[in-house]
């Protein structure tokens, strides 16, 4: 008889459930064991000290306060020598990057809410920050009153340093080959005098190509009717070749006056250029896509062949002002302020080719945005008794966006160029106050309370598009609560239930027309929906953790969560035309269960290498009403599992590790129109650090060492009377990062 078939996620939910189960029923033999035996070989000298450190800090709070944080090291982060945050995110159980933006899995980016220092990062971007200059990372599964709840998703908070207590320099140069050769310089300079310390960090970087940038992507699309004849079909081909400079200036400053004062200055610079190279290319197996709707002064678009160059200049800016003090009555004050800017200039001339070869058109772009904004956020802690930490604050920020485009086309038939000029301006303001209490209700067991209110106002006009004015407030209460299940909290039990929002991206809001070429369905023009309201979410978290003194950690995590008013993109012809804009459409319910586990292999084996083991298992389930069945799911996946290895040698100075990702893919239905098949590639990193002594180290990392250089996307839209299916292959590449580090 035939064994019945299982899947892959029940194979592995079985495993990993066994190696919990087996690793808490050894629980407390192996406690009686050491008790037993102080000298017993399994317990060495360095790994009680590794497991005394890792017991001190921001790990050891977060597993006594009641509001859930994941806490994840600068050690860990750097271990395979990514040169910014992004990279190194990638390695995180239960986070994904897509489009360079974090992604906390079981939704998608626009879901998961990334800070720096609790803010938004504001003027600049995350990768922007030096890698050095990073403390930990912190990420929330659930709401925090502290932050905004726009975190349906969750919230991944990056901490900086503080300033250097100690005088330290150190420099790093870094040498990657990610499709072409690439390299890095960081210098860190922090140090203390009297009541004033500081930190700096400098980076300088030339990149060719990123990892995630495809230098070739291919699209094959082909329109039907609904009995299957082919309306319509070409493929287009593009290959990109780039180079981008960047240069990172990160001053942090901190003075204490003598009213006991803390002032803390933190400025973050980043300047960069680049150049792009693309050639696309359309091949028309049967009949031309549809013009768009344009102006009719505007010749018919179309295309065979662009050939485009694309220059970019880039400046951001956000420096910060923070002062803390204590007053008499344990009355904390914190409070902050502002501002930040960023001007980002665009150009591309292209030359479009027409169905003969011959050259149809030149078109220029020139686009200038210019951001202006000031922030500001403060907190109150309140003295009360030992069972109560109460907390009040505010956040405040406006932001100024001005947009300048224009367009600028010279026909071959036509002496008279055409030009479209565009200009926008968009006002964003964002206003929050919040409250909390973490409650000590019991000597072992603690309740957070937390509520916060936050309101978004968003004031549009251009060239291109109507005036208008966009407002919308939520109210937030989350509450939180952990149970220590023994007096040395090495098992607790959480749960948690917020209420948590998703405020509609200002593009989908405000955007002008956008008119594409070769208009089709799955190229479709864009418009603006100001009508578009915010999603709306109830979130609970369970979660039981254990967290053994030798070492041993494991946890069960269950998450559920409704969402109301889904932003979903619709397809619609009008005017000779294929459309899109965003819509509320439709509720959704997903659940998520994660089983993690950390342990050093001598936990188990007395005679082991020195092999630390984490490994994670995520399987999520959802339903998505008002979108056609069977593909109605929040997630293109079922599950992920994570495996991390890290061993350290007991002759030579060398620590070698591993990282492995794994998860499926399905068909998702993504509007009510589009359904899109992701193919997941396994990933494969491995590094290995040699420390010539306290003060130099030279890492080796070679990431997708299995070179899945092919990511497969399949997208199919069924809009009435149409069916139109599109496949897109992109290259990825094998990463090779070689640095050197010298502290003095």
């Amino acid at each position: 008889m035939q064994a019945p078939f299982r899947p892959l996620s029940s194979v592995l939910t079985l495993l990993l459930c066994n190696v919990i189960a087996v690793s808490a029923n050894a629980q407390q033999a192996n406690d009686t064991k050491i008790q037993s035996n102080q000298e017993a070989p399994s317990i060495k000298k360095d790994q009680v000290q590794r497991v005394e450190i890792q017991a001190r800090g921001e790990v050891q709070l977060a597993r006594q306060e009641a509001a859930a944080r994941t806490i994840i090291s600068n050690t860990d982060l750097v271990k395979f020598g990514d040169a910014n945050i992004l990279d190194a995110m990638r390695r995180v159980p239960g986070v994904q990057v897509n489009n360079n933006k974090i992604q906390l899995l079981g939704m998608n980016a626009n879901y998961t809410q990334v800070l720096i220092d609790g803010e938004p990062p504001r003027g600049v971007n995350v990768e922007d920050i030096p890698m050095q200059m990073i403390e930990r990372i912190e990420i929330y599964r659930t709401a925090n009153a502290q932050f905004s709840t726009q975190a349906v998703g969750g919230t991944v908070n990056i901490i900086l340093k503080r300033a250097a207590s100690t005088a330290q320099q150190s420099i790093k140069f870094t040498a990657s080959h990610i499709q072409r050769e690439q390299g890095s310089v960081e210098w860190n300079n922090s140090g203390k005098q009297g009541n004033f310390s500081h930190a700096v960090g400098v980076t300088a970087s030339l990149n060719s190509i990123g990892a995630n940038i495809p230098r070739n992507t291919n699209t094959e699309q082909t329109i039907t009717d609904e009995v299957g004849k082919v309306l319509q079909q070409y493929d287009t081909g593009t290959q990109r070749r780039m180079q981008d400079r960047d240069i990172r200036i990160t001053p942090r400053l901190q003075y204490k006056t003598d009213s006991s004062i803390n002032l803390t200055s933190t400025t973050m610079f980043a300047y960069g250029s680049g150049e792009t190279d693309n050639a696309k290319e359309y091949t028309f197996l049967k009949n031309v896509p549809s013009s768009p709707d344009v102006p009719e002064d505007i010749p018919t678009l179309k295309i065979k062949k662009i050939q485009s160059r694309d220059t970019n200049e880039r400046t951001n800016l956000n420096s910060t002002l923070r002062a803390t003090t204590s007053f008499s009555n344990d009355l904390k004050l914190d409070i902050s302020a502002g501002f930040h800017a960023n001007r980002t200039k665009n150009t591309q001339h292209s030359k479009n080719y027409g169905l003969d070869g011959e050259l149809n058109f030149l078109r220029d772009y020139d686009t200038n945005v210019r951001v202006l904004g000031a922030h500001t956020s403060g907190k109150i802690s309140i003295p009360s008794n030992a069972e109560h930490d109460l907390v009040m604050g505010w956040t405040g920020s406006g932001t100024t966006v001005h947009i300048e485009r224009n367009q600028t086309d010279n026909y071959s038939n036509s002496s008279t160029p055409i030009y479209l000029p565009q200009n926008a301006r968009n006002e964003l303001y964002k206003s929050a106050l919040y409250a909390q209490d973490e409650w000590k209700f019991q000597k072992n067991s603690s309740i957070y309370l937390g509520l916060r209110w936050e309101s978004l106002t968003i004031n549009s006009e251009g060239s291109a598009q109507e005036k208008s004015k966009y407002s919308t407030s939520v109210l937030s209460p989350i509450v939180q609560t952990m149970w220590q299940l023994n007096p040395q909290n090495t098992d607790r039990v959480r749960l948690g239930l917020a209420r948590t929002y998703q405020a509609p991206n200002d593009f989908y809001l405000v955007s002008p027309r956008i008119y594409s070429v070769n208009n089709s369905i799955q190229n479709a023009n864009f418009v603006g929906n100001p009508n578009l309201r915010p999603e709306l979410a109830w979130g609970l978290d369970a979660a039981y953790e254990h967290n053994g003194k030798d070492g041993l950690n494991y946890s069960v995590r269950a998450k559920v969560q409704q969402v109301n008013d889904l932003h979903r993109d619709t397809i619609y012809f009008e005017n000779k035309a294929w459309w899109k804009k965003y819509v509320n459409s439709g509720n959704a319910v997903g659940q998520s269960l994660e089983l993690s586990t950390q342990f050093p292999l001598k936990r188990f084996i007395d005679d082991a290498p020195d092999l630390d083991v984490s490994m994670t298992y995520i399987h999520f389930w959802s339903d998505v009403k008002g979108l056609p069945q069977p593909f109605n799911q929040l997630n293109p996946y079922t599950y992920q599992f994570t495996l991390n290895l890290n061993y350290r040698l007991k002759d030579v100075p060398l620590t070698l590790g591993m990282n492995t990702k794994m998860q499926d893919s399905h068909w998702q239905q993504i509007s009510v129109s589009d359904r899109e098949y992701v193919k997941a590639a396994a990933n494969l990193d491995l590094f290995g650090l040699w420390k010539f002594d306290k003060k130099s180290q030279l890492r080796l990392a070679i990431n997708n060492i299995t070179n899945s250089n092919i990511v497969d996307t399949t997208s199919r839209s069924n809009v009435p009377g149409y069916i139109s299916t599109l496949h897109t292959t992109l290259d990825r590449a094998r990463t090779v990062n070689l640095s050197y580090e010298y502290k003095f």
